[in-house]
């Protein structure tokens, strides 16, 4: 039978490959959505920087359980030779290693997320709510820290101490307590924010259920945070399954802060095409050459308007910048086969998300109906809010 250290060095070395195979799929798809690597933005960085601390978790996780630590009961380390001392003091410096590398790996996994969501959301109300949640992720990272280094152990050195005066320096239980609230309690403000756009956007079920089912991967985040407390306050003296939730919940963290960067690669390989697009038949493409230039229509209009038919892709970016903006537009479908779907949470009037064909420009390009009032009596009014959103395609 396997024994508990042997298990957890199995379990941490599995998951370890499959993460830095997950981030390096990550920045091979965003590469590809750019162009080039120096477009690269704030959250790529941040997920390469992500490997050293992921790589951290997993190392300092295998050193303390081949180490004893300062975690022991009344009287133990009494009876400690002095080399199981020098080990003891050893194998604690690691769990305080070991939570600073948890630390940053969770909040920068978090910061990753929310600068995606901050994409998703511009131009819309919820992105009011990803900026406080982006706030209050900070203050608790912060707080947790000071808390951590200055408060709950002071001197510092008492956390490495073999015996410990203060319990709080070996059990650390205010600290993960406090760890956890702020934890907890921002993944679920963060789970909610997609969440609640998809749900009410009108979508295909099949995409609604798969990009609902993407970003509820972080309640697998959550599950692993709870568990990896209850068996740190539960479990007897030298238990290491409160490592082995450690591991799963590092890991969990970086599955999910990049599998929905993953479409443009997934797309490549596979030929999938732009996932939340039709594929275009010859159909489509007698409708469009019978368009004059490049771009769409606002919607209902007669003629082309220069500069007004499509938002220019981003290159710097690697989306169309999302903007709500009001017009005058009239009934009617968008010029191509494009759709028109009611999105929630609109300030003024009906708030819609519209889609168009794609533009057929190198590695992704995605272009939406434009606003802008237009004065034309052609047009039968009505206030429609558009909202732009990016669109990911390999098709050429």
């Amino acid at each position: 039978m396997v024994d508990s250290v042997t298990a957890l060095t199995i379990e941490s070395w599995t998951l370890y490959p499959f993460g830095i195979l997950l981030i390096a799929a990550r920045i091979i798809s965003r590469r590809m959505l750019l162009g080039s690597f120096s477009k690269l933005q704030v959250d790529d960085w941040i997920m390469l920087f992500v490997v050293v601390t992921f790589t951290g978790v997993i190392v300092s996780v295998n050193q303390v359980s081949h180490n004893l630590s300062n975690y022991l009961p009344d009287g133990a380390a009494e009876h400690f030779t002095p080399e199981e001392r020098e080990n003891a003091v050893y194998g604690s410096k690691f769990v305080m290693i070991l939570e600073q590398f948890m630390l940053a790996n969770t909040w920068l996994c978090k910061a990753c997320l929310l600068f995606l969501y901050h994409q998703m959301t511009l131009g819309l109300k919820q992105n009011k709510l990803v900026k406080i949640v982006g706030g209050y992720c900070l203050f608790g990272y912060v707080l947790v820290q000071i808390l951590y280094l200055g408060v709950w152990c002071r001197p510092i050195q008492q956390y490495w101490q073999v015996p410990v005066e203060n319990s709080q320096c070996a059990s650390y239980y205010h600290h993960l307590i406090t760890s956890a609230v702020f934890n907890i309690t921002s993944d679920l403000i963060m789970i909610y924010i997609p969440l609640h756009i998809l749900i009410k956007a009108r979508l295909p079920l099949k995409r609604k259920i798969v990009l609902c089912g993407v970003f509820s991967l972080g309640m697998l985040v959550i599950l692993s945070a709870i568990l990896n407390r209850y068996y740190n306050f539960t479990e007897p003296y030298g238990s290491l399954v409160y490592l082995n939730w450690y591991t799963g919940e590092a890991a969990t963290s970086v599955f999910v802060a990049n599998l929905p960067h993953l479409w443009p690669l997934l797309s490549k390989i596979f030929a999938l095409g732009a996932f939340n697009s039709r594929r275009r038949t010859a159909d489509d493409s007698s409708r469009d050459a019978k368009s004059s230039g490049k771009g769409f229509y606002p919607k209902g209009s007669g003629t082309h308007k220069s500069g007004r038919g499509a938002r220019p892709y981003d290159h710097q970016h690697g989306y169309v910048q999302s903007e709500s903006e009001e017009r005058i537009a009239s009934a009617g479908a968008v010029p191509g086969g494009g759709a028109t779907w009611p999105l929630p949470d609109s300030k003024d009037g009906a708030s819609t998300l519209e889609l168009g064909p794609m533009d057929h420009k190198p590695m992704g390009y995605a272009a939406t109906a434009a606003g802008g009032k237009e004065k034309t009596d052609e047009l039968s009014t009505g206030i429609v809010k558009t909202v732009q959103i990016r669109q990911y395609s390999n098709e050429v």
